[in-house]
């Protein structure tokens, strides 16, 4: 019985291929049964000075159809409140003025706790999931008394003035 090397370099590169993908498969089950951890909350010191939001992901939808997303970004979602301006990043990192957000909804279901901001000039809406309902009070704290609010968010908003959010908690 004679064995070329030809045959052996196979046989080699099988039994490699399948210790590979039995490892993979043992990673992935492992990575799928760890919980994922919701965003810190702000917490003083951090130099954020209660501006800068941790959110689980941001979403570009229409206006009309709340719950469709056309693009999201979990992976490294920006949400922040400057001066007169929202900074976010779905696809890319944009800037808008806090002037153009014509209404501010709030949507929530199964353990997500969204807002929706939807702008006066674009059919788009852009919507932050913030994890919890205390973020989205404080969140709601944040915005300029000027920016109109749905009688959900205008609610959420007194819920979490009442409470006296602490978000370092």
């Amino acid at each position: 019985m004679d064995i070329s090397w030809m045959a052996l370099a196979f046989g080699a590169m099988v039994v490699i291929a399948q210790g590979l993908s039995f490892w993979f498969m043992y990673w992935l089950f492992k990575k799928l049964r760890k919980p994922k951890s919701v965003a810190p909350a702000y917490a003083p010191g951090t130099g954020l000075d209660g501006k800068a939001i941790a959110v689980l992901a941001t979403f570009i939808g229409l206006r009309r159809l709340p719950w469709v997303a056309l693009a999201s970004n979990s992976l490294n979602p920006v949400f922040r409140l400057e001066g007169q301006q929202v900074i976010y990043r779905v696809l890319r990192q944009k800037q808008r003025p806090l002037c153009d957000v014509s209404r501010v909804d709030m949507r929530s279901a199964y353990g997500t706790f969204n807002l929706v901001f939807e702008f006066a000039d674009s059919p788009f809406t852009l919507i932050v999931n913030l994890g919890s309902a205390s973020r989205m009070a404080y969140v709601l704290s944040l915005l300029p008394p000027g920016i109109p609010l749905s009688e959900r968010a205008q609610a959420a908003r007194l819920a979490g003035n009442a409470a006296q959010y602490q978000p370092w908690v």
